[in-house]
């Protein structure tokens, strides 16, 4: 019987119409066969762009076709997980066998030659297989030898290249294929798209100062001096069981006066700074991913910062309360759980057995309560009535908040390069460090896009509403996006480049990315002359 196989002038093997019908009959069975190996080796799969092959993938598994011959078939298989691919190529003798012609099954004059063998990259080398002496379903008799062998490559995912070299006929040659149908081509193509190049995003550090920070005496920071700042523990009291209501004209905050605001999830709460300054920790509790969490507000009058904390987890008592200390001028709280001092500029215990433990943070926006209530209306408000007799109108430190005078000793304190109570955005990168002056923001939403240190950051702020807030503008993949400043739309304060819209919490509120949030950054607001007693040399932004 007289074997043939395309050569690389691409002669026509035969014009048999005979033949052709039969090769339809088969590449419409194999293309059934195809879409299960599809399913089981490749899943489902999102449409990517069209681009050249890179690496065989199981969107190539299919039938294919030869258009300059009349009727030569192939039939790929690829097998990700083993670095295989199978191909089976049907041929057919250009002389047509006898009429009488004897055959165990189909018609005489067919070939069918099976190849496999490793990839790399868009291509393969086969050793062709010949069986012999087989009768169908029947498992004895049959003879297996290599005859050979093929280069399978393809270069894009609707056009490959058979390259054969069959030893037992001496023949060699090159046929060029496409796919039968076009249904893979989309699957093929997102398979073949390249792997994300590995992403480093600069991540906040875990701490505001240093993150293994030498411990000399049982304490990070110098014993000598954190100080007595005049009550014992408790003696400026926390409150407890912190009540809180909707009725928004049961206050005696003026729309000028500052708050603290808190966003978890549909919980939307304020605490005035009113209130703040005589009680200065808050032991609180909110929802979160469907649990109670206790949680701890801090604000520091004496140096105009506030944090919120998740409490201690692993602790019978959660709460926080007020050590009597100061570093830096700044609050010392203590865990009731085990006694250890927090320093809370540094968002770090200081001592004790907890030492160097960095609480998990939570993000607040401190603003006026006229720009939070137009924010927020259906916020809650901390109540005045907190079961303790204090008027939450006066200030209890004279003209301390507006002067240039300090109470207690500090580090750097000749650093005056602003006015000592300047509130100001800090943020702190590694070694770099940076402030953002709320009286130096536009009166309306202003936006910065810059770097500190090695993060992309994006800075929102406004003097009119004094408000600012500053995240990380890198996302997880690595994508850097750019920000313009959103007007009269508050809690949006910005608009991407990609046209997703943000609010003041960092997240995503329409847009593709709509639900996402931007990464909280070691920042907070403070007084300069706490910022530079803590993190001296900070830029400061003009």
């Amino acid at each position: 019987m007289n074997t043939s196989f395309n050569t690389a002038s691409n002669q026509d093997l035969s014009n048999s119409r005979k033949s052709s019908t039969r090769i339809v009959s088969f590449f419409i069975s194999y293309l059934l066969f195809a879409l299960c190996l599809i399913i089981l080796l490749a899943g489902s799969q999102a449409k990517a762009a069209s681009q050249p092959i890179e690496l065989l993938n199981p969107g190539l598994n299919d039938a294919w076709f030869n258009v300059d011959t009349d009727g030569q078939g192939f039939f790929v298989t690829v097998f990700p997980e083993l670095g295989l691919v199978s191909l089976a190529w049907f041929t057919y003798d250009t002389v047509l066998p006898p009429a009488d012609a004897k055959v165990t099954l189909g018609d005489a004059g067919h070939r069918w030659l099976t190849a496999l063998g490793a990839f790399d990259g868009n291509s393969a080398v086969l050793e062709i297989g010949v069986a012999s002496g087989g009768i169908f379903d029947t498992a004895s008799g049959i003879e297996r030898s290599m005859d050979g062998t093929i280069v399978l490559s393809f270069e894009t995912c609707d056009k490959g290249t058979v390259e054969y070299d069959i030893t037992s006929i001496g023949r060699k040659g090159t046929v060029q294929i496409q796919r039968v149908a076009a249904d893979n081509i989309a699957l093929c193509e997102t398979l073949a798209a390249p792997e994300p190049e590995s992403c480093n995003r600069p991540e906040p550090d875990l701490s505001q100062g240093v993150d293994d920070p030498q411990v000399i005496g049982g304490s990070i920071v110098p014993r000598s001096e954190v100080i007595g700042g005049g009550p014992g523990p408790d003696g400026i009291p926390p409150l407890e069981t912190p009540r809180f209501t909707d009725n928004l004209s049961l206050t005696s905050n003026s729309s000028f006066d500052l708050v603290v605001g808190v966003k978890i999830g549909d919980d939307v709460r304020a605490y005035s700074y009113n209130i703040l300054n005589w009680h200065e920790v808050v032991n609180d509790q909110y929802n979160m991913d469907g649990s109670p969490e206790r949680v701890t507000l801090s604000y520091c009058p004496l140096t105009g910062s506030a944090v919120l904390w998740k409490s201690l987890i692993e602790s019978s008592n959660k709460t926080f309360g007020t050590s009597g200390l100061l570093y830096n001028s700044n609050l010392v709280l203590y865990d009731r759980e085990t006694g250890s001092r927090w320093s809370q500029m540094l968002e770090q215990a200081i001592d004790g057995q907890q030492i160097k433990r960095i609480p998990e943070r939570l993000p607040v926006v401190e603003t006026s309560w006229g720009t939070w209530k137009a924010m927020y209306p259906e916020t809650l408000l901390l109540s005045e009535r907190t079961g303790f007799s204090r008027d939450y109108t006066a200030y209890p430190y004279g003209s301390f908040r507006e002067d240039q005078s300090l109470l207690f000793p500090v580090n750097n304190s000749n650093d005056r390069r602003l006015h000592r109570k300047e509130r100001v955005l800090g943020i702190n990168v590694g070694t770099s460090s940076k402030v953002y002056p709320i009286s130096n923001f536009s009166n309306e939403v202003q936006v910065i896009n810059e770097v500190v240190g090695d993060m992309q950051v994006v800075v929102a702020g406004s003097s009119g509403h004094n408000l600012a807030v500053i995240f990380n503008r890198e996302l997880a993949d690595c994508t850097v996006l750019d920000f313009v400043a959103v007007q009269d739309r508050l809690p949006v304060v910005m608009r991407d480049n990609e046209g997703n819209e943000w609010d003041v919490f960092g997240t995503a509120v329409s847009g593709v990315r709509k639900g996402q949030q931007l990464q909280k950054t070691n920042s907070y607001i403070a007084y300069w002359y706490a910022w530079t007693a803590f993190f001296p040399g900070a830029q400061i932004q003009q």
